[in-house]
C-alpha cells in the first residue's frame, strides 16, 4: 500500500514529523509577601552561566513563572525553566487570591462611639475609619489595597480589616461607676 501511495498514510496527507518536546525544569522558589506587592528578581547558576528572573508583582502561591531556553541540553535543544512560586506566611497579613486580610485592634471607646486608627497597608499607613457601633470581628473592605494582578498591574485585589475591639482590663473606681450607669440605663 505504501508502494502505491508513496508513503503517505491513509487519507493523502504526508505526516508532519513531530518537533522534540522541549525539557521542562520545575523549580521551586520563595518569595515574601512585600516582594509579591512589588515584584522582585532571582538569580539562578547553571552550569557556567547566570541568569537572573524577574517575578512580577502580583505574584502569588501557585504562580508559574517561565524562563524559556534557559538550560542547554546534550542534544542541543534548550529546555525550560518553570518557576513555581511560593509566598511566605506573613505576620501582618493573610493572603487569599490577590486579596490581603489583617487585623486592627481598637479601643473599646473608638470601637462604640465611632473615630480613626492609623493602619499599616503593604502600601503605607492609613487613616481607617471606624464606624460608632462597630462590632468585633467586623470586616471594613479597603478597595484596591491588596496585591496587584500579576497580568495587569493597575488592578488590586482588596485588603479587609478584621475588627479586633480591645476591652479594658482595669478599671478606675470613676470608669466602673460609669459602667453601672449605662448598664442601669
Amino acid at each position: 500500500f505504501s508502494a502505491i501511495f508513496g508513503g503517505m498514510p491513509m487519507g493523502g496527507r504526508p505526516q508532519a514529523r513531530q518537533p522534540a518536546r522541549v525539557q521542562v525544569i520545575e523549580q521551586k522558589v520563595q518569595i515574601t509577601l512585600d516582594e509579591a506587592y512589588k515584584g522582585t528578581q532571582r538569580q539562578f547558576q547553571i552550569g557556567d552561566r547566570k541568569i537572573e528572573v524577574k517575578i512580577p508583582a502580583g505574584s502569588v502561591t501557585g504562580t508559574k513563572v517561565r524562563v524559556a531556553g534557559a538550560v542547554p541540553s546534550a542534544t542541543g535543544q534548550k529546555s525550560d525553566i518553570h518557576l513555581n512560586i511560593e509566598v511566605l506566611p506573613d505576620a501582618r497579613f493573610t493572603v487569599q487570591g490577590n486579596d490581603l486580610t489583617s487585623e486592627v485592634r481598637v479601643d473599646l471607646y473608638t470601637a462604640v462611639l465611632g473615630g480613626t486608627v492609623t493602619f499599616s497597608t503593604l502600601s503605607g499607613e492609613v487613616r481607617l475609619t471606624i464606624p460608632a457601633g462597630t462590632q468585633p470581628g467586623q470586616k471594613i473592605r479597603l478597595a484596591g489595597r491588596g496585591l496587584p494582578k500579576v497580568k495587569d498591574h493597575q488592578t488590586f485585589g482588596d485588603l479587609f480589616a478584621v475588627i479586633k475591639v480591645d476591652l479594658p482590663k482595669k478599671l478606675t473606681d470613676k470608669q466602673r461607676k460609669l459602667f453601672e450607669e449605662l448598664k442601669s440605663l
